[in-house]
Order: C-alpha cells, then sequence, then structure tokens
C-alpha cells in the first residue's frame, strides 16, 4: 500500500512542474466489505492464482457465517449472504484482490486502491483532455461496479484538481475543467 501512495503522491507533485493539471477523484466504494459477493471474492482469487482447494474452502467458511440478533427473550439467526467479517485478517485480502480488478488503469492514468480509498487520477497538459479521460475512467469504474454489485458513495466522494493555473480571484475555475 505504501508503495502505490508513494507512486500517487509522486504524480500528484510532478504534474504542476511539467506544466500539467493532474485531477484526482477520490471514491468510497459503498459497503465494500458488508456487500461484496462471495462468488466475486472466490472468482477474483481463481484469476490471482489460488488453489481450488483454498478457494472453496474460503467460500465454504464464508458461506456458513451466521448472525444472531437478541431484543430481550427473543433471538433471530439471519444467514449472511454476503460481505467479509469485519475485523478478520483474510477480509482486507480479498476485499483487494477484487477491487484490484477495477479497469481503468491506462497510461495516464493511475489507479491507486486499498481498503478505504480508491483514487483514480489523470493528468495532462490540457483540461478539455484531463477531464474527458476522468469521465472515461469513472464510466468504466461504474460500469466495473454494476458489474459486482457495489456502488459508490457520492456522499463520500470528491473530485480534487491539480494545478497552478488559478482563475482572478485566486481559486480554481473548475469551468476551465469542464466540471461545472
Amino acid at each position: 500500500m505504501e508503495t502505490a501512495l508513494h507512486q500517487l503522491v509522486a504524480r500528484v507533485e510532478k504534474a504542476p512542474y511539467q506544466q500539467e493539471i493532474g485531477l484526482g477523484a477520490f471514491l468510497d466504494i459503498e459497503g465494500a466489505f458488508n456487500n461484496t459477493c462471495y462468488n466475486t471474492m472466490c472468482d477474483a482469487l481463481v484469476r490471482h492464482g489460488s488453489e481450488y482447494t483454498i478457494v472453496r474452502w474460503i467460500k465454504v467458511t464464508l458461506e456458513g457465517r451466521v448472525a444472531v440478533a437478541t431484543l430481550n427473550d427473543i433471538s433471530r439467526r439471519f444467514a449472511i449472504s454476503r460481505g467479509c467479517p469485519q475485523g478478520d485478517v483474510l477480509s482486507p485480502l480479498l476485499w483487494c484482490l477484487v477491487v484490484n480488478e477495477l479497469p481503468g488503469s491506462v497510461e495516464v492514468a493511475f489507479l491507486f486502491k486499498d481498503t478505504r480509498m480508491t483514487c483514480l487520477h489523470a493528468v495532462g497538459k490540457f483540461p478539455n483532455m484531463v477531464s474527458g479521460l476522468m469521465q472515461w475512467v469513472l464510466s468504466t469504474a461504474e460500469i466495473w461496479c454494476s458489474k459486482v454489485r457495489l456502488s459508490v458513495n457520492p456522499d463520500k466522494t470528491r473530485l480534487v484538481a491539480f494545478t497552478r493555473k488559478r482563475n482572478s480571484r485566486g481559486s480554481l475555475n473548475h469551468s476551465s475543467l469542464g466540471l461545472n
């Protein structure tokens, strides 16, 4: 994780010195640990070369989970149908394998993903090109989320421009980036 974060910071810091604009989209995948389907996690394990026996063992372990809710003297048992166990050592690995398959990493776009944040970063010389590239990457992320039955939390999503260009009032001109 530290290497990916270091690469992101290096790209953000380098862009203005090369007279480029950097645009970062910081996304929160809504309920990533709670909502990821078992098949999505197991398919990611298979694509990353895990042995069939290990994949099957993990799937059986995930599918066998039960939650018990008690109020006064009444208890109810519920089978858990998706998600990773919270606090489990395997959960971050499973999520990272799933989110690692989020497409959109191209030569001029950088993708940083971990258990807490997904950052899409586009860099270029021209505002229209950067905003167009970011729109394409965000659309690709939206298609991926739909495919794996997850969603992005819009309240926790931020778009940040990294540039030395300012408007006459000294603040970033979002219209120049095509973000209005």
